[in-house]
């Protein structure tokens, strides 16, 4: 395989879920206390009669300055690269910064796994220094699981949904530890 066919990536968009599922609905919480603090400010200085003017602009302020300035923090997808032997699994925040979680290469690998049924109780044994998730929900049927010893002699895990495509280049890159089988 050369570099061009040598190459799988899969994006998905993180559920609200667990942790996350909390996190944003902070996040609408954080603006609406803005605006009761605002509010609360203005009537301690007595200047009440700006509320009447601050009130009908917030929600133009909260859509074109709060919200763009605020919201990338809660806006997430989850990103599963293959490039060049190397796995990199990153968070993508608001569609804009890119966070690298890890990158290894596919065949420091000890097994690369789907994590059903059957091989669901192996991959909650492994003994790790480090776990990175780059799934939409860990609940998804198609979720693969690999874990290994990265460069700095850390036991990783990684838990990351895959299309066939992927498979194929981690099977051609480690093909004794994969095990395929996935309906994307």
């Amino acid at each position: 395989m050369n570099e061009i066919t040598n190459h799988a990536e899969l994006t998905v968009v993180k559920k609200l879920e667990g942790q996350y599922k909390k996190e944003r609905f902070m996040m609408y919480g954080f603006y609406v206390l803005i605006l009761v603090a605002f509010l609360l400010i203005l009537n301690a200085m007595g200047l009440m009669l700006l509320a009447l003017i601050v009130v009908p602009v917030y929600p133009f302020l909260l859509s074109k300055v709060i919200i763009p300035a605020t919201f990338y923090l809660v806006d997430r997808e989850e990103k599963m690269d293959i490039s060049g032997g190397t796995l990199t699994l990153s968070t993508i925040l608001g569609k804009k910064k890119q966070k690298i979680l890890v990158k290894m290469k596919v065949s420091s690998f000890d097994a690369i796994v789907p994590y059903n049924d059957e091989y669901k109780a192996q991959c909650d044994a492994f003994q790790y220094d480090k776990r990175y998730e780059a799934v939409s929900t860990m609940s998804n049927p198609e979720i693969y699981c690999a874990y290994g010893t990265n460069d700095y002699e850390e036991k990783v895990i990684c838990f990351f949904e895959v299309t066939n495509k992927a498979l194929r280049v981690m099977k051609f890159l480690n093909k004794n530890t994969v095990v395929t089988e996935v309906s994307r």
